[in-house]
């Protein structure tokens, strides 16, 4: 009987095991949709900021030559290893290229900084904005998302540096007081992105 009783209780844990396993699954699945598409939805956002005037966004002409930047590796050597993570070109109404939009990551303070960066043919910043929340300190490195930082980017061009009270030069960033790191973070994401439509789209 004791025997019995055991075997019993082994296959009720058994059931419960997988029962919890596949809600938990079903769960996941449903919270990783909403997710996927809320960064998607934020992603599709910072593209229209830094292009208002696109009406599509086109991920396929370029993406082997995405993907040669990535393979040769020299973009992330020369921006303190920022990482292109997507390239897109703006498209107007009429389906005319206006534009190239790349979103990049560089590590911060506090995480990797996540910047979606508008260029237009002349090789010109038209804004930066950050499509997921800044993994930087409130009150320093948080202080990149306030117009009076990410508006210092548009106009300029690649080749940017961080500078204390800079920002009057075109090649110029004025660092955040109190979040170098942060700064800078942002600068190489931008920086990898316009020298990826420089070397590899505009070439």
């Amino acid at each position: 009987m004791k025997k019995d009783s055991y075997v019993k209780d082994a296959l009720v844990l058994t059931a419960i095991t997988l029962i919890s396993g596949l809600f938990l699954g079903g769960v996941y699945g449903l919270t990783k949709e909403q997710i996927d598409y809320i960064n998607n939805k934020s992603t599709i956002d910072s593209y229209k900021q830094v292009f208002p005037d696109a009406e599509t966004f086109d991920d396929e002409t370029y993406a082997d030559a995405l993907q040669a930047a990535l393979d040769e590796g020299k973009i992330a050597a020369d921006n303190s290893s920022a990482e292109l993570l997507s390239f897109v070109a703006a498209k107007d109404a009429s389906g005319q290229e206006i534009g190239y939009i790349v979103k990049a990551q560089c590590a911060g303070f506090g995480g990797n900084d996540i910047v979606v960066t508008g260029v237009d043919p002349d090789l010109k910043i038209t804004g930066i904005a950050f499509p997921e929340t800044l993994p930087e300190t409130a009150g320093l490195g948080q202080k990149a998302t306030e117009p009076e930082f990410y508006e210092q980017f548009a106009g300029k061009t690649t080749g940017l540096s961080v500078k204390k009270g800079g920002g009057a030069g075109d090649s110029e960033i004025d660092a955040i007081s109190g979040a170098t790191i942060t700064s800078t973070a942002v600068v190489n994401a931008v920086n990898a992105s316009t020298e990826f439509v420089q070397d590899y789209v505009l070439k």
